[in-house]
């Protein structure tokens, strides 16, 4: 069987689709579309009408479940079945689906499932256990499809940081693992327990893909529900973090608490409490999740930095490097950046393959290259050592991130968007991947598209101490679409997070100058001077904007700063660069 011959074409690697010549078939109802899978995975297309009642509908009563699969089956026969043939065939105790006139992707030999997509991406049928076990069944069946060169590491395999630890402790090479408990259900409605539960699942999902931060599986970590010693479950996981969390009602809506603790101690870290209007809407889950994993990222890397530094006497490891080289260049010092630099060259001594080292080197270099504006050698330098970081490890969208950052210093602004976007797709959690979308939208000229991308990325990152990169990125947006209000808006907040930030004081001043109000630009061009004495045109004309112009604009907009001597810019004064985030 070919697409070619097929009257209908049925992709079941990603979103489900169904489609007949040009024209998409609408399957508006999820049970309605599972049948058609669940069918369309079966031998010769056929089950039994009890064995889709019990996966379908078996949270009801068995006339109901029989009487809501009559009706699905009605309406499928009607969307699919035509004068001239009947593609899907009800008899009293079995429905077939005739796979001799459909092409279904996952079933075609010539298309690898593994490199495809995901099977029945965002298909789920919340309280439905059977459905849930045989969706997980169908994907690791395919992952493990024969077809795939040896060698190749697949994007939709379980990722190698989520661990089932049978036998603790687990040690993870050095990264403190964390373990999800499940949530529990406080509402008093013991049918929303499958919520809270899925709550957790997200979760440890959603932190698997932060890839230095080892993550217990569910089997581990949700045997131990019943116990209440705290630090005998970390003993026993291997686990120096623990999350636990409750789902509750609130008055017109759903709440859920979060709380981070240390095993060993019992402390709490850090706790939140976020609304949701529904958790069984997928969307608003995944937007919860993606935002929860992001504050947790931040907090677990601020307790790690804290725990190394303090490790004064201890020889240092691989993992001890980085975290200490990561505390370093937080901090935004030249002496930081520099000591930051060695500790990274000597994790990478020390392990030349470490995905890690070589992601926090080229994090490092690609600071100082914003930082005191470094040639095109350099960049291409970072991206040689970006590329290396995707190769040690495929399933880090930090790598990717880094790569398109260096693409967009080299104007291949095509390329490092879809580099970025990439990384999003592997992590969406990735606050600075977002923010730095947003930014190469703005180089490319396309502000209006960059805001989005930037909005995300604040709301992921709301307490993160550098959020001033993409408060800044919000401000040249708004300059760009001459919205002179909300850029100084933007601009005077990411001045309040980082006063040396230039870039903001240059996007503040050129609003001001553009907005009339010439006194407050004066003042605002005096405040840059004060923090950065050698300013000068250089500094603007790095910056890799796809339309020269607009260097121009922002040029211009100082130039008619009143009070300034002509050719304020031009001077050539040596520079001492201050390590800063990534542009």
């Amino acid at each position: 069987m070919t697409g070619e011959s097929a009257r209908l074409k049925l992709t079941l690697l990603g979103r489900f689709t169904l489609v007949r010549g040009s024209e998409r078939i609408e399957i508006s109802s999820k049970k309605g579309a599972a049948v058609i899978a669940m069918l369309a995975m079966s031998r010769n297309g056929e089950r039994t009408r009890g064995w889709l009642q019990d996966r379908l509908w078996g949270s009801r009563r068995h006339v109901e479940a029989a009487g809501s699969l009559r009706r699905e089956l009605s309406n499928l026969r009607k969307l699919l079945n035509g004068s001239d043939v009947e593609l899907l065939v009800s008899e009293r105790d079995r429905v077939r689906l005739r796979l001799d006139r459909i092409h279904v992707d996952a079933l075609d030999d010539n298309i690898d499932p593994r490199l495809a997509g995901e099977f029945l991406e965002g298909l789920d049928i919340p309280g439905e256990a059977g459905f849930r076990d045989w969706l997980r069944e169908q994907r690791a069946t395919l992952l493990r499809a024969p077809s795939a060169a040896p060698g190749i590491r697949l994007p939709n395999a379980l990722p190698r940081s989520i661990l089932d630890t049978s036998q603790p402790p687990i040690g993870f090479t050095g990264n403190q693992a964390i373990a999800v408990l499940p949530f529990i259900n406080v509402t008093g409605d013991e049918a929303l327990d499958y919520l809270a539960e899925g709550i957790s699942e997200e979760l440890i999902v959603g932190l698997s893909r932060v890839r230095w931060l080892p993550v217990i599986a569910r089997s581990s970590s949700f045997s131990f529900a019943d116990t209440i010693d705290r630090k005998l479950i970390g003993q026993r996981l291997g686990a120096y973090y623990l999350i636990e969390g409750h789902l509750y009602r609130t008055y017109e809506s759903f709440g859920v608490s979060a709380s981070l603790s240390e095993s060993t101690t019992g402390y709490a870290i850090w706790s939140r409490r976020f609304t949701l209007q529904s958790p069984a809407l997928r969307d608003e889950l995944e937007q919860f999740v993606n935002e929860l994993v992001a504050q947790l990222e931040s907090r677990i890397e601020h307790a790690e930095q804290i725990r190394i530094r303090n490790k004064r006497h201890d020889p240092l490891g691989v993992s001890d490097l980085i975290w200490r080289g990561r505390w370093h260049l937080n901090r935004l010092t030249r002496a930081d950046s520099e000591m930051a630099q060695k500790l990274f060259a000597e994790a990478l001594a020390l392990d030349p393959t470490s995905p890690e080292a070589l992601i926090q080197t080229t994090s490092a270099l690609a600071w100082s290259i914003w930082a005191g504006r470094q040639s095109q050698d350099e960049v291409l330098r970072m991206r040689r050592l970006a590329q290396q970081a995707t190769l040690a490890d495929p399933e880090d969208g930090r790598g990717f991130m880094l790569a398109g950052i260096a693409e967009m210093w080299l104007r291949h602004h095509d390329e490092a968007k879809a580099l970025l976007q990439h990384a999003i797709s592997l992590n969406p959690s990735l606050a600075l991947a977002h923010a730095q979308l947003g930014g190469c939208y703005n180089l490319a000229g396309e502000p209006s598209r960059a805001i989005d991308h930037l909005k995300a990325s604040l709301r992921l990152s709301s307490n993160d101490p550098n959020i001033f990169y993409a408060l800044g990125e919000l401000a040249l947006a708004h300059t760009m679409l001459g919205h002179w209000a909300e850029a100084i808006e933007h601009a005077s907040l990411a001045l309040t997070r980082r006063p040396a930030y230039w870039y903001a004081h240059v996007l503040k001043i050129n609003a001001l100058v553009r907005s009339g109000n010439p006194a407050a630009a004066a003042a605002a061009a005096d405040e840059l001077v004060a923090a950065k004495p050698n300013f000068s045109r250089r500094y603007l004309d790095w910056l890799p904007f796809v339309d020269r112009s607009w260097v121009d604009h922002l040029v211009d907009g100082l130039e008619r700063v009143p009070g300034r001597a002509p050719g304020w810019l031009d001077r050539d004064m040596p520079d001492e660069p201050e390590p800063s985030r990534p542009r």
